[in-house]
């Protein structure tokens, strides 16, 4: 650590120097290794870094050529026992870690037992493979005390050096917690079975923070034991942390261990866990058992439930539904049914993926009168649930209820997008139930085609009979998955009844579906003496999916007297100059000009001034210049003024 501190102020004070230059390169001769070596002899810290540098560079330049780098190693052996500074020895030791040898053990051995290069030999020590490091390690440890010694047992740990066990064993309960902790981790990094001998028999005897780090390094040596191939050995340490009681998240860790190790044989241990008082054991212990394939693990889950409180019958009913196994559909129908609202949400919540077309008339009565939570679990399970059989169960099921169980089933139908379901829609639709009926014209407008065309059309007509814009929006939608010639019906239904609100609803479901064929009418309805009637056919023709209808809407606003009507006209012109369409700027233009001569209201003013800059031309610019002689709308002329400038500068 002290030599990766010193490497970051070194780092720091060099580029802080502002030097716009390389350091120098190294010299690549004995000569040079002698030089810089002589300037590092008397390097104290904060002085200039250029002589690390220069040793840094030459070391890494030397370490594919086996012969050079042995020289150096042997070299920087003789500078770490001459009289060189402290920060020169620990500068040497950062590089002779990445070099050295076994050659290198009896000079850093040495150096451990002084207390101003302990740690720095101990940095080299550490990453020299070969069991002589180790034995130096192993030896100084027992001459040295504090920190020194911390960091001599955790190099030992990082070695995994299964003969340091004994002498960390006897550590274990030493007098200094420091000491202890260390010795207690570095046995969890060498993960023999030694080690789990070692820290077995001092789990009943430390206390306080020293209690948990024996525990977790016992798991850390079980883990190792598999990971060796000694799973038995693993199986057994990990059954004697859940037979001692250990806290949760041991536990928890056990129990995912055990899992790992034993696969299915641990269910019977993980199924007596599901019924663990401790959340986070049992919720462990229920993913666990969902994790094993097959039927036996389903078994398992099934086999507690009846025992469980109600927060446990959650858990596990979300568990069967991730299992996904059918086989567990009986437990959680009938959870369905339990006194617990909680639980009844979450078996609900579990059948969109365990049931089956049976599960239709039991999900459509709890969303129907359910309470609010489970409601929400049965549709979304009814809306999502899979199976060959669920669309025609749906609609069986449409036709033999009634009330709001049947309109949850319409609603559902929908929802799927459940084509079959079309025709007992329209059945629907034509009941004396408000809901329901409300309910069937929602649904069918995510499935009604031309079939049922003929019929929405009679809806629309029949106003006493349904709600006329209910109607018009199913038909509009049915008209959209129709060919073109199914609009001949509606405009035929339209000249046949003299009724105002079907002819509205008519003339909505046409715009909606933007039908050359209806644009004859709507014009006709322009013209209409009812100003009903030419309001809907402003409103549809201003949703026109294209600019077609309009020449007609200014004209509307040129010769209509009805101010509202002027207004909603020419605001439909603007909608409609806004959409994309291959008209030149110039055209758009002159178009939004003509809106701005027949708008007498801030608001259609404003609005045109907002769309100007997007057809930048002269003609436009002439448009927003003459607004800012009127004070109602000065500011957004202004603005409007500029932005067309400024792209006509980009432009030109």
């Amino acid at each position: 650590m002290m030599t990766r501190i010193a490497s970051v102020i070194a780092l720091g004070a060099f580029f802080s120097t502002g030097l716009a230059q390389e350091p120098p390169q190294p010299k690549h001769t004995a000569s040079g290794l002698e030089t810089i070596l002589a300037q590092i002899a008397k390097y104290e810290y904060g002085q200039s870094p250029e002589p690390l540098f220069q040793f840094t560079m030459l070391v890494q330049d030397s370490m594919d050529a086996l012969t050079r780098t042995r020289q150096i190693e042997t070299r920087l052996l003789q500078f770490l026992q001459s009289d060189a500074t402290v920060a020169g020895k620990q500068a040497v030791c950062q590089q002779l870690s990445l070099i050295a040898t076994e050659a290198s053990v009896p000079v850093l051995g040495a150096m451990l037992m002084h207390p101003e290069t302990a740690e720095m030999a101990r940095y080299a020590l550490a990453r020299i493979p070969g069991p002589r490091a180790s034995d130096a390690l192993r030896k100084a440890l027992t001459g040295t005390s504090g920190s020194a010694a911390i960091g001599i047992v955790n190099s030992l740990g990082q070695r995994r050096d299964s003969n340091a066990v004994p002498v960390l064993r006897s550590l274990l309960l030493s007098s200094d917690a420091g000491i202890a902790q260390a010795a207690i981790h570095a046995l969890g990094d060498i993960g023999s079975r030694p080690a789990l001998e070692a820290l077995s028999a001092v789990k009943e005897k430390v206390a306080g923070p020293l209690q948990p780090a024996v525990l977790e390094a016992y798991l850390e040596c079980a883990g190792r034991l598999a990971q060796s191939g000694n799973r038995n050995e693993a199986s057994t340490a990990y059954r004697r942390l859940l037979a001692e009681q250990a806290p949760s998240m041991i536990r928890v860790a056990a129990l995912i261990g055990l899992a790992g190790v034993e696969g299915k044989n641990a269910l019977p241990t993980l199924s007596a866990e599901v019924g663990a008082k401790d959340p986070q054991v049992q919720n462990a212990a229920i993913r666990l058992v969902t994790s094993i394939p097959g039927r036996d693990s389903t078994v398992a889950l099934m086999d507690r439930f009846g025992s469980l409180p109600s927060t446990g019958q959650v858990r596990l009913l979300a568990a069967l539904a991730e299992h996904g196994d059918a086989t567990a559909r009986p437990v959680v129908t009938q959870a369905a049914k339990s006194d617990s609202v909680i639980v009844r949400a979450a078996a609900l919540a579990a059948l969109g993926k365990l049931g089956n077309e049976n599960s239709v008339g039991l999900l459509a009565e709890a969303a129907a009168s359910g309470q609010a939570m489970e409601q929400t679990a049965a549709r979304q399970s009814l809306y999502g649930l899979a199976g060959p059989g669920i669309d025609s169960a749906i609609v069986a099921a449409i036709g033999s209820s009634a009330g709001k169980t049947k309109a949850e089933l319409i609603l559902a139908a929908g929802e799927r997008g459940n084509m079959a379901a079309a025709d007992a829609l329209i059945q629907a639709a034509r009941g004396p139930d408000p809901e329901v009926r409300r309910n069937a014209l929602r649904a069918l407008r995510n499935v009604a085609g031309s079939a049922q065309v003929p019929a929405l059309i009679e809806m629309v007509e029949t106003a006493e009979a349904t709600d006329p814009r209910d109607a018009a929006q199913a038909l509009a939608a049915a008209l959209k998955r129709s060919p073109p010639p199914e609009m001949n019906q509606v405009v035929s239904a339209y000249r046949a009844t003299a009724a105002l609100a079907p002819r509205l609803a008519l003339i909505d479901a046409m715009g909606q579906v933007s039908s050359r064929e209806a644009l004859p009418l709507l014009r006709d309805g322009l013209r209409d003496s009812s100003p009903e009637i030419v309001r809907g056919a402003i409103l549809a023709l201003t949703g026109w999916a294209d600019p077609a209808p309009l020449p007609d809407l200014l004209a509307a606003a040129k010769t209509n007297a009805d101010p509202a009507l002027q207004v909603l006209s020419l605001r439909g012109c603007l909608k409609l100059i806004a959409a994309p369409s291959e008209r030149p700027i110039a055209e758009s233009a002159r178009l939004l000009a003509e809106v701005m001569a027949l708008a007498k209201q801030p608001a259609e003013k404003k609005a045109v001034l907002a769309l100007l800059p997007a057809y930048p031309c002269d003609q436009a610019l002439r448009v927003a210049e003459d607004a800012l002689g009127d004070p109602t709308v000065a500011n957004e002329a202004q603005v409007s003024v500029e932005r067309i400038k400024n792209s006509l500068k980009l432009r030109r």
